[in-house]
């Protein structure tokens, strides 16, 4: 628990009281925008990440600052939440700064690691798919978790269970969770790997979700994370709270989580990348917590571009220098390839910036990526093996391995397709046409100077 959660709480009384369309129009744009010119942070265009050590620390300065002159706005009470620059120096000195996930042999620690460490950053793939086949949803899990480089997963959240809609607030939502995490745990002691990370319940919206489907020990302490994730922009609300003191109570670790949106109130990826930093530390201070997750996705819904893996890499740089709490990011393009249950695995797009994504993470010293692949168990197997050829790179290899990658001239997309098209559901091995074309991948790599071993089979 972060030592501030009851001081978070009774500032929550006593704070400044603000309208919240003024706290969100006015008192943080013109923060952000102060501070943004205060220290110099300024983002070209050409350039897809930044690893500028100078530029990564003024970052973080500017973020820390965000957070002492805004605070965090608690929507509950309409008042301002306050934290002193001591208060927040001592959460950031007594945080820990390394975390097992999964246990037994599917046990990973993740630990600081700068960018071009040989250690890879490790890759928690997807799970499952959008569709109301529960059968088909643990299919997809069960060609991802057979993977030799899956070293944890994340759940695709199910909407519903046949005809049991997934709804907030009713046990049919507590119905729907328990079984995205019974399919989990079938599927990976079918693969053999019964300890393996299951990242956090996705199907669930609301903390008594979350907290009864804990109770069940389906995911437990052990094997999942519980989400105390911040609001957009700066914000909290009692079930962060509430959600940081069960964690604490049952000894789960918190999971952390920024994922601002650019071209809103945010004006670009400097913006985005000191507001992660802003909501980092405010959920340091009031969870405790270690496992980070930070991300940045456009207003137009764009998870890729120039400036998304700027962002990305500019608060995961700030954050490697400055705080060395265990970081991961988004690992995927966030495209709608699995809609109706269909896979998108032959979408080149998809494979070309996967590896943006993995190498991005590599050269930014990130320790992991979350939804690291596509649906199929062959694009999560891409993933991983990209963050272990390229765990090795320098940053200014790989910024411009990543600007030869953007260059590139791709296929346009083709239709989504069954999984049964891309896998043989009864040995659960890929087909053929998938194979060739993840060789092919295989092959524009290692012109590209990347190599593994398996891609020399």
């Amino acid at each position: 628990m972060g030592k501030l959660l009851w001081e978070t709480i009774q500032r929550s009384l006593t704070g400044p009281i603000m309208p919240e369309e003024t706290f969100e129009t006015e008192l943080l744009p013109n923060a952000l925008e102060f501070l943004q010119e205060k220290h110099k942070i300024e983002w070209n265009p050409d350039e897809p990440v930044m690893i500028d050590h100078d530029m990564a620390d003024a970052v973080f300065e500017a973020g820390k600052e965000l957070l002492l002159d805004v605070g965090l706005y608690c929507k509950n009470t309409k008042r301002i939440v306050k934290f002193t620059q001591e208060e927040i120096e001592e959460a950031v000195i007594t945080a820990k700064h390394e975390i097992t996930l999964g246990q037994e042999r599917q046990a990973v620690t993740l630990s600081p690691r700068a960018p071009g460490d040989e250690q890879h950053p490790y890759c928690f793939n997807q799970a499952g798919a959008f569709t109301t086949n529960v059968e088909l949803y643990k299919q997809y899990a069960m060609t991802v978790m057979q993977e030799p480089t899956c070293d944890g997963v994340i759940p695709i959240p199910l909407f519903s269970v046949g005809d049991m809609k997934n709804i907030a607030d009713t046990p049919a939502q507590t119905f729907v969770c328990l079984t995205e995490a019974r399919i989990m745990n079938e599927a990976a002691s079918w693969s053999g790997k019964p300890g393996l990370f299951f990242g956090i319940p996705m199907s669930a919206t609301t903390p008594l979700t979350l907290m009864n489907t804990f109770v069940s020990g389906l995911y437990n302490k052990n094997n999942c994370t519980l989400p105390i994730q911040i609001l957009q922009d700066m914000r909290i609300d009692y079930d962060r709270l509430n959600l940081a003191y069960f964690a604490d109570l049952n000894d789960i670790e918190p999971w952390m989580s920024s994922s601002p949106t650019l071209y809103a109130y945010l004006t670009g990826p400097e913006q985005g990348a000191m507001e992660i930093i802003a909501h980092t530390l405010g959920m340091l201070a009031y969870s405790g917590g270690t496992l980070t997750q930070a991300m940045s996705l456009s207003v137009h819904g764009s998870y890729t571009g120039n400036d998304i893996t700027w962002c990305n890499s500019a608060a995961a740089l700030a954050a490697e220098r400055n705080l060395k709490l265990p970081w991961i990011s988004f690992g995927s393009t966030g495209s709608a390839t699995q809609l109706n249950g269909e896979s998108g695995a032959f979408c080149e797009d998809d494979w070309y910036d996967t590896a943006i994504a993995v190498i991005n993470a590599c050269i930014s010293g990130m320790e992991g990526l979350w939804l690291a692949g596509g649906s199929s168990g062959i694009e999560a197997r891409w993933a991983g093996e990209i963050a272990r050829a390229a765990a090795h790179l320098t940053p200014k290899e790989g910024a411009e391995m990543i600007k030869k990658i953007t260059a590139t001239e791709r296929e346009p997309a083709p239709p989504a397709v069954p999984l049964h098209e891309v896998y043989d559901l009864k040995t659960m091995r890929p087909k053929q046409e998938i194979v060739d074309h993840y060789k092919k991948f295989t092959r524009i790599f290692m012109d590209l100077g990347l190599d593994y071993p398996t891609w020399h089979c």
